[in-house]
């Protein structure tokens, strides 16, 4: 892992919005994203890339809940990596830094735990104007 990519994999049963699950979801990708980067600065100016793979718990014919909604609530846990919102009355990650994402869910299996890879990675800076 390079010092411009971050990745945990957070091994708890992924929750959305605003649930007591969604609760304990921040918490533990807070946790990891904390454990792993420590206390840094974040530049206002950089901009990130945002990859998150979730494995949820099998139920019925397909995985549950909607990426859009998992993904929110995951990125809202990410301030530690690339900072944190300052108009917000909770901590929220600044999302608005988030300019690529990338997301699939599906079902844990063989013995997986529900959870998700979350990579991180710092995009790099352009300078100029386009051609």
């Amino acid at each position: 892992m390079s010092e411009r990519t971050i990745v945990v994999d957070v091994e708890t049963e992924p929750g959305a919005g605003r649930t007591p699950e969604a609760e304990g979801w921040r918490t533990a990708v807070a946790t990891a994203i904390d454990d792993a980067v420590g206390a840094r600065e974040v530049d206002a100016d950089t901009r990130y890339q945002v990859e998150v793979y979730f494995r949820l718990p099998e139920r019925g014919d397909a995985p549950p809940g909607h990426l859009n909604e998992l993904v929110a609530t995951t990125i809202d846990a990410l301030g530690a990596a690339i900072g944190w919102c300052p108009r917000r009355s909770r901590p929220h990650a600044d999302d608005a830094r988030v300019d690529r994402l990338i997301a699939s869910k599906r079902t844990a299996r063989g013995g997986e735990t529900p959870g998700a890879r979350v990579r991180v990675t710092e995009m790099p800076r352009i300078t100029g104007r386009p051609a």
